[in-house]
């Protein structure tokens, strides 16, 4: 048996929608209050189509319905048809459903990023240079202006 969980998506015409969550080995949908799935609706037969669970998932098969079953468009006669996730159906004339295969989502292990596969290299370090000091351009000046036999000091104070 397929460890698969399903579920049936119904779209009434009004607007209503319902979800069923398909655990049962057979599930009959109709307009009576015998069946798994009911759907009041006036297209729809009183034992209208059964869903039949398989061991690759389920099968549909219409129960002599008086407005029929499609499946992808298609009618479904009393002989079973494999339903596969997204499968749309029509119940009656205008009942609309989806069958769909449901994954389960769970709590992980926070794991440690894996090597992604690409290679880091080794960026080559230039050496370092030797500091320079740093120069005061103020400084620098009054000594060129010293050098040259310009204006001292005192005269240099007297500009700022």
């Amino acid at each position: 048996m397929s460890q698969s969980q399903y579920a049936l998506i119904v779209a009434l015409p009004e607007g209503t929608i319902h979800h069923y969550l398909l655990s049962a080995k057979e599930i009959t949908i109709g307009r009576g209050e015998g069946n798994a799935i009911v759907l009041d609706w006036e297209t729809v037969s009183s034992r209208h189509c059964c869903l039949k669970r398989t061991e690759k998932g389920f099968d549909l098969i219409d129960l002599n319905s008086t407005n029929g079953t499609k499946l992808k468009g298609e009618p479904v006669s009393e002989k079973p048809v494999s339903l596969s996730h997204g499968d749309a159906m029509v119940i009656g004339t205008n009942v609309k459903a989806r069958f769909v295969e449901l994954e389960e989502i769970t709590e992980q292990e926070k794991k440690t990023p894996a090597n992604q596969g690409g290679r880091t290299q080794r960026l080559q370090v230039t050496p370092k240079l030797p500091e320079m000091p740093s120069i005061n351009p103020v400084a620098a000046a009054v000594a060129k202006a010293g050098k040259q036999g310009g204006a001292s000091i005192a005269e240099l104070r007297k500009l700022s």
